[in-house]
């Protein structure tokens, strides 16, 4: 353990990208951890204590802040593939971008190892696939020095092809730094680039220390399940300019320097029906954890977003592009924050990277188009450490802005914060606890209509749900349905239970501490603590 990959430094005045060259007088600093992971030896039984031990014999501290366990599947063989297509790839057979290039259309396995590669694995066939034993056990390491601007070519993988799939993989690089001497010219390179054609999977893929975890342009149908996207220094993952009808749930993110979860529709393409789903955000050091500018009925639902350092999500018209449709809603519900949001202050030690107060909800209408058509309901913000919702415009307007069902449980200052906003909004169900300021929000300006208004809400009806939950040391209860597939997801996306609830309740039984998931009939789904 070191800290070769953490501690980004930023100017307190000039360009905000970070590099990893301290300068005590003119920077302050982020992303202030790394982690590594370690595949042990045997199987710790349960219940077993785990201790650390610091063995270097030196006065060096170490500060850890947390460890997690978990149970690794055994490792993929080529032999277990089925596919009549596959071929075997090893070292001896060169270096894997050009193995994968030789062998387009291929089911290409890449047993139990480490691999290093020099050079950018580029895809240029349809139907391609690149099959690792699992992100346990398959690594590629990307060993190209980001200190030398010519090499943003040889990291990550790219492809404009279709029918791609990528599973059970583990993505490093030598890299650590967001850009070479801090000029976004010469990037870095993110894990995943490219279009990544039309009907593509990533599945199973642990992504670190890139510029970006990945960064998608014009996909459509883009399938990407149970990826851990940690510790790099932009984005988590951004589907971006013309991406279209995919999905990207079941993710973990941790510890990104930009929105973990984006989708901006840059330039002249415009996103559309792109949904975010199932995944937790932690400790991301700028930006937000989700974040949607322009675009047409996108949506991110059944998200858990845990220490941002600024927004917890945000939908904003800071960046040039398509704007927000007039066609539907982009949509946010279901989301928990805990701990978003900032106050503005003193550059590097309050506010984000300029000083500027950052909303656990951050809704502005700013400098490049109207804020419309936004629907956000079922919302709970937890211990805010400012405001918890921001609403703000500068020269553009908000336009049919919705929040309904939204509970705000401890701020620092006020629950809505109204800061000069032009245009107009409903509202239905604001519930306010613990607020630190003297009243729940500031007063509204006349240029901005919020009204009350719960029977013309535009929003999927969300009634009461037929089953009921309920938990008790450890053990959930799960009633009210009869003849209804049931299963119970942590907050990772690992499911714990799947079963049919045949004639009465059921119990789930020794749950750790935690938020749970519980999802039935497909699209039903409820959030519930366990204790």
């Amino acid at each position: 353990l070191n800290s070769y990959w953490a501690w980004q430094y930023i100017l307190r005045s000039g360009t905000k990208y970070p590099d990893n060259i301290p300068d005590e007088a003119a920077k302050f600093p982020r992303m202030r951890f790394d982690e590594m992971h370690l595949k042990l030896n045997e199987k710790i039984p349960a219940n077993t204590p785990i201790r650390l031990v610091k063995a270097d014999d030196n006065d060096v501290p170490y500060t850890i802040d947390f460890i997690e366990l978990e149970e690794v599947p055994e490792a993929l063989t080529f032999d277990s593939i089925t596919d009549e297509n596959k071929i075997l790839y090893t070292s001896d057979d060169g270096a894997l971008q050009h193995f994968v290039s030789q062998y387009n259309g291929k089911t290409i396995f890449l047993p139990e190892g480490k691999y290093e590669v020099d050079g950018r694995i580029i895809i240029n066939g349809d139907g391609t696939k690149i099959i690792g034993a699992g992100m346990w056990h398959t690594e590629i390491y990307f060993t190209a020095s980001s200190d030398d601007k010519s090499t943003y070519n040889k990291r990550g993988i790219e492809t404009y092809s279709s029918n791609v799939v990528l599973e059970g993989l583990y993505l490093n690089t030598i890299n650590n730094k967001r850009y070479y001497n801090n000029d976004p010219v010469y990037q870095v390179g993110k894990g995943l680039m490219g279009s990544f054609g039309s009907n593509s999977s990533v599945k199973n893929l642990w992504i670190e220390h890139f510029e970006c975890g990945g960064w998608i342009e014009g996909a459509d149908n883009l399938n990407i399940q149970h990826c851990r996207f940690r510790n790099n220094y932009a984005d988590g993952m951004n589907l971006a300019y013309g991406c279209r009808n995919s999905i990207v749930e079941h993710c973990s993110y941790r510890n990104n320097g930009d929105d973990d979860m984006a989708s901006w529709s840059r330039a002249d393409r415009l996103c559309e029906n792109n949904v975010y789903s199932y995944s937790t955000s932690e400790n991301n050091w700028r930006a937000s954890a989700l974040g949607f500018f322009g675009g047409k009925q996108n949506k991110a639902h059944n998200i858990v977003i845990i220490d941002p350092m600024e927004a917890g999500f945000r939908v904003t018209c800071d960046f040039p592009g398509m704007p927000f449709s007039n066609e539907g809603y982009s949509e946010f519900y279901d989301i928990s924050v805990y701990k978003g949001g900032v106050a503005s202050g003193t550059i590097g030690i309050s506010g984000d990277l300029w000083g500027n107060q950052q909303g656990a909800l951050h809704i502005n209408s700013s400098s490049q188009y109207d804020l419309v058509n936004i629907n956000i309901y079922n919302v709970d913000f937890y211990d805010s450490k400012n405001d918890a919702v921001f609403i703000g415009s500068s020269v553009h307007y908000i336009r049919n802005l919705v929040l309904k069902d939204i509970n705000i449980n401890g701020t620092g200052r006020y629950g809505i914060y109204f800061n000069n906003p032009k245009g107009n909004g409903r509202y239905c169900n604001m519930q306010y606890e613990n607020i630190g300021a003297s009243s729940n929000t500031n007063t509204m300006p006349s240029s901005f209509s919020f009204t009350e208004d719960c029977s013309g809400v535009s929003v999927p009806n969300n009634k009461s749900p037929e089953i009921r939950l309920f938990a008790l040391d450890g053990n959930l209860h799960i009633g009210g349905q009869q003849n209804t597939m049931v299963s119970v997801y942590d907050i990772w996306g690992r499911k714990h239970y799947h079963a049919s609830m045949l004639t009465g309740p059921i119990i789930v039984p020794n749950l750790n501490a935690g938020i749970y998931i519980v999802r039935w009939n497909e699209d039903q789904t409820l959030k519930i603590f366990v204790n």
